[in-house]
Parts: C-alpha cells; structure tokens; sequence
C-alpha cells in the first residue's frame, strides 16, 4: 500500500512538473529547447503511470516493457538535445555580452576621443588667440613704462605688470594641462616624470615613477589615457589621500601595458568608491573601459591604497 501511494504521488508531481513547463513554452524566448525538456518531462511522468499500471496488474506484459524502454530511449534523447540547444543559448548570450562589452568600449572611446579633441581646440585657441593677446598687452605696457611714470605710480604700474606676466603663465599652464606638449613631443614617461615634478611640493607625499620597459613602447593611443590616468591618480593623493609615500610602476606584458599604483593614505574603502565623484574616479575607470581594459581597486585606513590597471597597448 505505501508504495502504491508514492506511486501516485509521484505521477501526480511528475505530471504537474510537465503541465507547468508545458505553459511556460510560450513565455521563453527558447522554445525549441524548452519545448524538448517539456516533452521529456511528459514521458516520464508518462512511463511512472506505466509503472504505476503495472503495479496494479502484476501481470508482465511484454508489450509495456517494450514501450517503457522506449519511453527511456526517447527521454535520453530528448534531454540530450535539449542541453545541446540551452548550450547554443549560453554561447549565444556570451556573444551577446562580449559584443556589448566591445560597444561599451567604442562608444566611450569615441565621448574620449571627442573631449581630447575639443581640449585641443580649446588649447589651439588659447595658444594662438588669447596669449598673443596678452602677450601684445604686455609689449605695450612695457612700452609706456619706458616714459618715466611718476614714482607713485611705479608701484601700480609695477603690480599691473606682475599681473600681465601671471596670465600669460597661466594661459600656458591650461594649454599645456589640455594638450600636454611634453607628452606629445617626448612621450608618456618624460609627460609622467613632468607632471609629478610640477605636483611635489615640501609638504606632499614622496612620489616614485617606475616606467620598467615601456618607454619606447606604449602607443600614442594609450600613452594618452594612461597619461590622464596617472594624473588624476596623483591629483588624488594631493588632495584625499593624505599620503606620504606614492609609488606607480609600469611594465608591459605581451600586448597589454600594465599599471600599478599604490599609495600609504587612508585607504579608498566601498563608501568612497560609491561616493567618488569629486574624486574623479568615474573619470578614470571610463578612460580604463575605453581601451577594453580592467582596473581592480583594494585598500583600507592600515594598508592605504592599491589599484592596479591592464589595457590593452594599442
């Protein structure tokens, strides 16, 4: 009697399993793979009720033996080609989301493309409008000034001076920051060994640059990004780390550039990485992105900061 009862049960589960994956058919967008596992369910709560017949009429009947083992053949069959088909679903959803992925990166590569660009226009305009400008300004004033002023106004004309002189150096300050000239001239080390020259101060972290083998062999393309990179990372560390010790080591591996930065700060824990806009951090994990590469932050207030960059050098 007990077995007789689990019988039933089980072909009550089994056809209630069938009937659920049968309505669901109409509901994937995998029909013919869902379809095979709903058929295979079908047989088998089939051949349990076969099984269930049999217990009732103990008499073997050769026959329903047949039929059951064929049941089984086409159950085997049916779940075979069901899995050779949700396989063809999984490598089609991997292509899917390697496309996207490439996309991703093309379409963030073109928003930075297109900002380098319009820096270099802004740079181009500054260079060659506003300091000629400034610098004709301050031939004419230097001009006046020759004509002897009273002594009282020395100290205005003076200040003035010192204040044309200013705008000039800054103007050639935000044209280099656009279009980094030592960069394009000489390359992504020497832009790097610059700008970390320009950035020390007494009272800043000590900075240490280990360029390793790539001075001759990071492309134009990457040498940009890493550039702004590494220049926001150590924009970072003057500003929010409060670090004393910075350290940026570079190398190439095959045909990937590999960046590691760390630093003895405070640390860059999940609630800065969350709240990390004016850390400019979204900035460069985007440039990162842009060149199908991939950057791993670790850090905490005992051990500072590490963060570690691979993209691809081309």
């Amino acid at each position: 009697m007990p077995i007789r009862i689990a019988l039933i049960i089980s072909v009550l589960f089994q056809f209630t399993a069938a009937i659920i994956a049968v309505t669901l058919i109409r509901r994937t967008r995998t029909n013919v793979a869902w379809g095979l596992i709903s058929a295979a369910y079908l047989l088998m709560a089939l051949r349990r009720f076969l099984e269930l017949i049999h217990f009732q009429e103990p008499v073997v009947v050769m026959q329903e033996g047949l039929l059951r083992s064929w049941i089984g053949v086409a159950i085997s069959v049916l779940m075979l080609l069901s899995t050779i088909f949700i396989k063809r679903i999984f490598d089609v959803q991997r292509q899917v989301d390697s496309l996207q992925k490439e996309n991703e990166a093309k379409v963030l590569q073109a928003v930075i493309q297109t900002e380098e660009r319009e820096r270099q226009r802004f740079a181009k305009e500054l260079h060659d409008g506003l300091g000629p400008l400034l610098s004709s300004i301050k031939m004419a004033f230097s001009a006046l000034t020759r004509k002897m002023p009273p002594e009282e106004d020395r100290h205005l004309i003076d200040n003035t001076s010192k204040l044309i002189n200013e705008s000039i150096a800054t103007i050639k300050e935000i044209s280099n920051n656009l279009i980094p000239q030592v960069l394009m001239h000489f390359g992504f080390v020497k832009a790097v060994g610059r700008f970390i020259e320009n950035s020390e101060h007494p009272e800043g972290p000590n900075i240490t640059f280990s360029p390793g083998n790539t001075e001759a062999s990071i492309k134009e393309k990457t040498a940009l990004v890493l550039y702004r990179v590494v220049c926001e990372l150590i924009s970072n560390a003057l500003k929010h780390a409060h670090a004393t010790q910075v350290n940026i080591d570079v190398a190439q591996q095959g045909d990937f550039i590999l960046l590691d930065y760390y630093d003895n700060g405070r640390g860059l824990t999940e609630e800065m990485l969350e709240e990390s806009e004016g850390m400019g951090l979204p900035n460069i994990i985007s440039r990162v992105k842009s060149l199908n590469g991939s950057i791993h932050f670790s850090g905490n207030p005992i051990e500072g900061t590490t963060i570690t960059i691979r993209v691809i050098n081309g």
